[in-house]
């Protein structure tokens, strides 16, 4: 785990600036595949150089939504 800690971070933090913009946590209100597609826009952007946002951390986030809708689904 010890690895992984410094980007759950990471992704911990994208989530707690989500949620300051989305209180309402309409994230769960989306099937995972919608969180996929976002996830693959992300990916997309970063290998076209985008730098306006951290689009792996992003894309991490989202993958991991589209997890966890999975397993409460």
């Amino acid at each position: 785990m010890e690895p992984f800690a410094e980007a759950m971070e990471i992704v911990a933090d994208v989530m707690r600036h989500g949620a300051a913009s989305h209180p309402d946590n309409d994230w769960l209100k989306r099937p995972p595949e919608y969180h996929i597609q976002r996830a693959q826009e992300h990916l997309q952007l970063w290998r076209e150089g985008d730098q306006l946002q951290d689009h792996i951390s992003h894309a991490a986030t989202r993958l991991l939504m589209a997890l966890t809708l999975r397993e409460i689904g």
